[in-house]
C-alpha cells in the first residue's frame, strides 16, 4: 500500500474513531475547514472522471460525508466563481461576470465588502484565518482576520521564461500560463506545500474562539508543473486519453463558436500531432498535479484528524470550476459546457460520519447558506443560494430544477439532473441529454422531440442581467469578447 493511500486510510479511521468515541457538544459552535482547489475537474476517484486519477485523500473524505456529484460553479473562471461563492450572490445580480480588480470590489458595500462569507462569520464571533488562494480580486488579508500568505503566485516557474511544451501563439488576446512538465525538483518549493505546512501548524493550536479556516490550493491550475516524482506515478505509455471528437463543434450556434474560441490556448489539433504526443504529456501532467494536490489535502486532513478539533469541525472541499483537457477543442476553462462547470463538492459534518451521494443540481453558491445553517448563525437573507442541509440529512422533499452558470453578460448554462441547456445573448441555444450523451456531443436544441424540456429551461433563465461591475477587467480572450465588452461599456 502506497504512503498516499495509507494516509487516506489513517484519516478515514481517525475520523471514524473521533466520531464514535467522543461526545459532540451541540452547544459548542462548530469550526469550519474550507478547502478550495483551483481548476480541479471531475478527475478524482470518487467522481470517476478519469480511470487513472489517484486521489486517495479526497476519496477518503468523500467516504465520510456527502458527495454532490452534480455540483457546478456559477462562473467558469476563477474571479466570478469565487466572488459568487463568497458573496452569496449570482454573477447576474452583482454584474461580476469577468475577472475583477481589487479596488472596485472593496468599494462595493452592497454585494462584496462586509458581506463575504468569512466576514459574516467574523461578525458572529468566529476567528477567521486563511492561506493560499481563496479570494480573486478581493484582498485575502481584508477578507480574513489572519492571512498566511500565497507565495510565488502560480509558480515556481523555470528561469528566463522557459517553457517545456507549449509556446504561446502570436495573437492579440489575453495570454495563458498553460504549459506542462516536471518542475521544480522538490515539493518544498511549491506554494501548496507551504500552504499545507501553515494549515498543519494552525490546526495543532488551541484557539480561543470557534474558527473559520480556509485553505486554498493552486494546483492543478496552469502551468501543470510539479516535481518529477508525481509524473512518475503515471507512466506515459499507459496514459488513457479523454474521449474527444474533431467534429464536436459542428452542431453548435455560431455565437457559441465565437464566444468559446481560445486563440491563445492549446487546441485539439495541437494535442493530437505526432500520434497524440502532447495529448499524453498534457493528461499525464494534469493527473500528476491532481495527485500532488490530493497529497496536500491529505496532510491538512491528517492534521485535523489528530487535533483536538476533529470532533467539532465541518469540512467542505470544493473546486472553483472544472477544466477541459482536449474536450470541445480546448485545454482551458472559459466555457458553459460540462467540463468547465462541474466541480467536486464534499461536505463532512462532525458526528455524522457516513458516506452519501446526491445527484441533484447544486452550486458553489449554496456553500454560504449551508455553513450558516450548520453553524447556527442567523440567516443571511441576501443569500441567493440554497442551504444543502436537507440534502445532507436526506430529508429534502423538493429541490431546484436546475443550477445556473453564467459566462459573460446574457449567456447562461442551466444544468438539471438530466440535461444541460445553454442560452446565448442572441437567443441561440444548446441542449444535451446526459442520460444518453454524457460527453455533450449532440446538440438537441432544435429537435422537435425536445421542445417541452427546452421550454421548461427557458422559464428558468435569470430574469435580470446586471450591467458589468465597475471592477471588471477588460482582458478579452478573443474577438467576440473584444466586441462584447466594448458594447457593454468595458473599455
Amino acid at each position: 500500500m502506497s504512503s498516499h493511500i495509507r494516509l487516506a486510510v489513517v484519516i478515514l479511521i481517525a475520523l471514524h474513531h473521533a466520531v464514535a468515541g467522543q461526545a459532540f457538544e451541540e452547544s459548542s459552535p462548530p469550526n469550519v475547514l474550507l478547502i478550495a482547489i483551483d481548476d480541479l475537474n471531475d478527475w478524482v476517484g470518487c467522481l470517476a472522471g478519469h480511470p487513472q486519477a489517484r486521489t486517495p485523500n479526497i476519496d477518503a473524505l468523500a467516504g465520510g460525508g456527502t458527495s454532490f456529484t452534480n455540483a457546478h460553479c456559477q462562473g467558469p473562471i476563477c474571479g466570478p466563481s469565487r466572488a459568487c461563492l463568497l458573496s452569496g450572490s449570482y454573477p447576474f445580480t452583482t454584474g461580476l461576470y469577468q475577472q475583477p480588480n481589487r479596488r472596485d470590489m472593496q468599494l462595493d458595500t452592497e454585494h462584496f465588502h462586509g458581506h463575504l462569507l468569512p466576514q459574516y462569520f467574523a461578525e458572529h464571533g468566529y476567528k477567521t484565518l486563511a492561506v493560499g488562494k481563496i479570494c480573486h480580486g478581493y484582498p485575502d488579508n481584508t477578507a480574513f482576520q489572519s492571512y498566511g500568505g500565497k507565495w510565488e503566485g502560480f509558480g515556481p516557474k523555470p528561469p528566463n521564461g522557459h517553457r517545456f511544451q507549449y509556446q504561446l501563439p502570436d495573437v492579440p488576446w489575453t495570454g495563458t500560463q498553460t504549459d506542462w512538465g516536471p518542475f521544480p525538483d522538490v515539493d518544498d518549493r511549491m506554494p501548496d506545500h507551504k500552504a499545507a505546512d501553515w494549515a498543519e501548524r494552525q490546526l495543532s493550536k488551541q484557539h480561543d474562539k470557534p474558527f473559520f479556516m480556509a485553505v486554498g490550493f493552486i494546483r492543478p491550475h496552469v502551468p501543470f508543473y510539479v516535481p518529477k516524482k508525481w509524473f512518475d506515478m503515471f507512466p506515459l505509455e499507459d496514459i488513457q486519453l479523454p474521449d474527444v471528437r474533431r467534429d464536436d463543434l459542428d452542431d453548435i450556434p455560431e455565437i457559441s463558436r465565437q464566444m468559446h474560441e481560445m486563440p491563445k490556448y492549446p487546441t485539439l489539433e495541437f494535442l493530437q500531432r505526432d500520434n497524440n504526443k502532447q495529448f499524453r504529456l498534457c493528461v499525464q501532467a494534469y493527473l500528476a498535479c491532481t495527485a500532488f494536490v490530493d497529497h496536500q489535502v491529505g496532510r491538512v486532513l491528517g492534521a485535523l484528524a489528530f487535533s483536538k478539533h476533529v470532533d467539532n469541525t465541518i469540512i467542505v472541499l470544493f473546486s472553483d470550476h472544472g477544466y477541459h483537457l482536449g474536450e470541445k477543442n480546448r485545454v482551458s476553462k472559459h466555457s458553459l459546457w460540462e467540463e468547465s462547470t462541474r466541480v467536486p463538492l464534499i461536505v463532512v459534518r462532525p458526528n455524522k460520519y457516513k458516506a452519501s451521494r446526491s445527484d441533484l443540481p447544486v452550486g458553489l453558491i449554496d456553500i454560504y447558506p449551508t455553513l450558516v445553517e450548520l453553524c447556527g448563525l442567523p440567516e443571511k437573507t441576501s443569500n441567493e443560494g440554497v442551504s444543502l442541509v436537507p440534502l445532507l440529512k436526506q430529508t429534502q422533499t423538493d429541490w431546484r430544477f436546475a443550477i445556473p452558470t453564467t459566462y459573460a453578460r446574457g449567456n447562461h448554462s442551466l444544468r438539471s439532473k438530466q440535461h444541460r441547456y445553454i442560452r446565448y445573448e442572441d437567443g441561440s441555444e444548446e441542449l444535451y441529454d446526459h442520460a444518453t450523451d454524457p460527453d455533450e456531443w449532440t446538440n438537441l436544441a432544435a429537435s422537435g422531440q425536445h421542445q417541452e424540456i427546452v421550454a421548461r429551461f427557458r422559464r428558468e433563465l435569470p430574469r435580470r442581467n446586471a450591467k458589468y461591475h465597475p471592477a471588471t477587467q477588460k482582458g478579452p480572450t478573443n474577438a467576440w469578447f473584444q466586441r462584447h465588452l466594448e458594447e457593454n461599456g468595458i473599455e
